[in-house]
């Protein structure tokens, strides 16, 4: 998926939820990890070539970008069973 397409699909998860918070983190070598969090605990991430495009889908999202895992939002995001909520991100394993 192109940049463009997953800043797309970035920009429509955070506008149809509240209090959308983004991480980004190094996941290998020229890959970054951006992972939006919504206020009741959903998620979606995305995979992306720098830490600077990471940030640029973030902010074009209109997510919040943190500095790192917060306490608070490791929890809101592991509290949701996501397999067991109506509308849960359901990943193959």
């Amino acid at each position: 998926m192109s940049g463009r397409a997953q800043a797309e699909e970035a920009k429509r998860f955070a506008a149809s939820r509240p209090g959308v918070d983004a991480v980004i983190q190094r996941i290998g070598h020229g890959t970054w990890d951006l992972i939006l969090v919504d206020a009741d605990g959903a998620w979606d991430r995305w995979v992306l070539g720098s830490e600077d495009e990471a940030r640029g889908v973030a902010e074009l999202a209109g997510a919040t970008v943190l500095d790192g895992w917060t306490d608070e939002l490791s929890q809101r995001m592991t509290r949701r069973d996501e397999w067991t909520v109506p509308g849960g991100t359901r990943r193959a394993l």
